[in-house]
């Protein structure tokens, strides 16, 4: 096992799934590696996002941090398209979606948050409704699991 201080490398699996007035989207799933770095009251999970635009095919990558602790996960999305999202049940997080067009107001309201986090493995479930610009865009589903190399 690694040190604490190093990270431990892991293995991810991510599956979203995004659905409005009741229509869902193809479901997004993603495997990949990254680091875990388990802390005094929470764990910050670092690992890399790709996503390829539908339309020119162009991929663009974002570093993810996520800080796991017992009743809340916050997300950074770092890169061209970038935020900071904060999951507490039954509470609404208003922060701004950097984009290279500009920036847009955002809001996330959590129903459902959801973690089981260890040094070998780990489990974070998400469900909540996303605004943009004050108007309901979706509602999402995150699911995250994890497990040392």
């Amino acid at each position: 096992m690694q040190k604490k201080e190093q990270g431990i490398p892991v293995v991810i699996n991510l599956a979203s799934l995004a659905s409005y007035d009741g229509v869902h989207e193809d479901p997004m799933q993603m495997m990949t590696t990254g680091i875990l770095i388990p802390q005094e009251k929470s764990s910050l999970l670092k690992y890399t996002e790709s996503q390829e635009d539908e339309v020119t095919g162009e991929v663009t990558e974002s570093e993810i941090q996520l800080v796991m602790a017992k009743d809340q996960v916050t997300m950074h999305r770092m890169g061209e398209f970038s935020n900071t999202m904060l999951f507490q049940r039954n509470k609404r997080y208003e922060t701004t979606f950097h984009t290279p067009f500009g920036d847009l107001p955002m809001a996330v309201f959590s129903r459902d948050v959801w973690c089981e986090v260890g040094e070998q493995t780990g489990k974070v479930h998400l469900k909540y409704e996303l605004s943009m610009q004050g108007a309901y865009a979706s509602t999402n589903e995150l699911h995250l699991e994890y497990w040392a190399q």
